[in-house]
C-alpha cells in the first residue's frame, strides 16, 4: 500500500485527534532544518494517538520507505539476498527450522541436493510432523503461510492431496518442520510462532540495535503479524517487556489474549538473540537497516525465521518504543535528507 494513502486511512480508522498548532508547527519546523519538506503531520498525529507521546523525531514511514531506505539500502542486492530458500546458505551456522523440502525457481531440493517432485512428495508424506508451507520471495504480511498436518496422505489445508499442494503453490516456497517453540513464546499466543522484531543498523564501528518488539498473534491464528491484528509489545535493553502493548488501530493491552500480562515479562536468552542479529547482520552489509525475526526454540535457543531489508516498516518499532533512529537521529537523516 502507498504509505501516504495508508497513514490518511489509519488516523481515520483510529479517529486521530488532530496534533495541536504548536505540535505541527515544531515538526514541520524540524524536518525544515533538516533540509526536508514534511508533507504530512499524520504520522506524528497516529503515533501519539496510539502511545499517547508526541515527538518530532518520529520518522514518517513514507520517508523511511522512500527517502532513507534506497539510500541506506542496496535495492539491486533485493530480492535475491532475501530468498527465504536463500538463508540456509546464507546464514548456514545460525540455528534455523528444519528444511523439509524446497522449491527454488521450480526445481526440488531436499539437504540442498536437486530431486524429483516425485521424491518430494515422499519426503512430506514420510513425516508425522506439524509443517508449515510459505513462499519464499516476499510473502508480504503472512499471505500463503499456511500450518498443516497429514491424514491418509490428505493434508489439514482443504483436504488437498500433497501434490495438489505443492501445484498450489508453484514454485519458489519451501516445507519447513514446525518450530516447537520456547514455552514462554508459546504461552502468549500457543497457534502462532511469537517472534521478536529487531532492526539493527550497521555503522564503521559495529553493529547496533535500533529497537526490539515482540510480535504476537491473534487467538487461532498462524502467524504473529501486526498487520493482520496481532500485538506488538516493546521490549527493553535487559530483555524485558514494556507494561503495554498495542495493535495497528489503537487497541490497548496489559495482558495478552492469553491472559499473560506483560509487565515484567522477561524473553530467556535476550542477550543471544541480539547477539545473533548482529552477527548476522555482519554478513549482509549492502543492508545497513535490516529487520529480524527471530523465535525462540524449546530450548529457549534463539531461531532465525526470515529477515526484511527493502520493505521493512518503521511503524511497530515508533509506536512501541518511540523515534526509531535514537541517538543516530541526525546522523541518518544528515546523509539520507541532505540533497532533498
Amino acid at each position: 500500500m502507498n504509505t501516504r494513502k495508508e497513514i490518511n486511512e489509519l488516523v481515520f480508522k483510529i479517529n486521530a485527534p488532530k496534533l495541536s498548532k504548536e505540535e505541527s508547527k515544531k515538526a514541520y519546523a524540524y524536518y525544515k532544518a533538516k533540509g526536508y519538506k514534511l508533507h504530512t503531520t499524520n504520522w506524528h498525529r497516529y503515533f501519539k494517538t496510539i502511545n499517547g507521546v508526541f515527538n518530532v523525531k518520529y520518522i514518517p514511514d513514507d520517508i523511511f520507505k522512500a527517502v532513507i531506505c534506497p539510500k541506506f539500502n542496496q535495492s539491486k542486492q533485493w530480492p535475491a539476498l532475501v530468498d527465504k530458500n536463500i538463508t540456509y546458505k546464507l546464514f548456514n551456522e545460525f540455528n534455523q527450522p528444519i528444511r523439509v523440502i524446497q522449491n527454488i525457481n521450480g526445481f526440488y531440493y531436499h539437504n540442498d541436493k536437486i530431486i524429483s517432485r516425485d521424491a518430494a512428495i515422499k519426503i512430506v508424506k514420510r513425516l508425522n510432523k506439524p509443517m508449515i508451507i510459505k513462499p519464499t520471495i516476499e510473502t508480504g504480511q503472512g499471505n500463503m503461510v499456511k500450518v498443516f498436518t497429514l491424514n491418509d496422505n490428505k493434508t489439514s489445508i482443504n483436504n488437498l492431496s500433497v501434490i495438489d499442494l505443492l501445484k498450489l503453490y508453484v514454485k519458489d516456497f519451501i516445507i519447513q518442520e514446525l518450530v516447537d517453540q520456547s514455552p514462554i513464546m508459546k504461552q502468549l499466543n500457543p497457534s502462532s510462532l511469537n517472534t521478536l522484531r529487531v532492526m539493527t543498523y550497521i555503522r564503521q564501528d559495529k553493529v547496533h540495535v535500533l529497537s526490539t518488539v515482540a510480535r504476537i498473534g491473534n487467538p487461532d491464528s498462524v502467524t504473529d503479524n501486526f498487520s493482520a491484528g496481532g500485538i506488538i509489545v516493546g521490549v527493553k535493553s535487559d530483555g524485558k517487556f514494556k507494561e503495554i502493548g498495542y495493535t495497528k488501530y489503537g487497541k490497548v493491552y496489559n495482558q495478552t489474549h492469553t491472559g499473560v500480562v506483560l509487565k515484567g515479562l522477561s524473553i530467556p536468552n535476550y542477550n543471544r538473540v541480539i547477539e545473533m542479529a548482529k552477527n548476522m547482520h555482519i554478513k549482509v552489509p549492502y543492508f545497513k537497516f535490516i529487520s529480524w525475526d527471530i523465535g525462540l526454540d524449546k530450548s529457549n535457543e534463539p531461531i532465525f525465521i526470515e529477515y526484511n531489508t527493502y520493505n521493512q516498516s518503521s511503524i511497530i518499532h515508533q509506536i512501541t518504543n518511540g523515534p526509531l533512529f535514537g541517538e543516530f537521529t541526525n546522523e541518518i537523516l544528515a546523509l539520507a535528507l541532505k540533497s532533498n
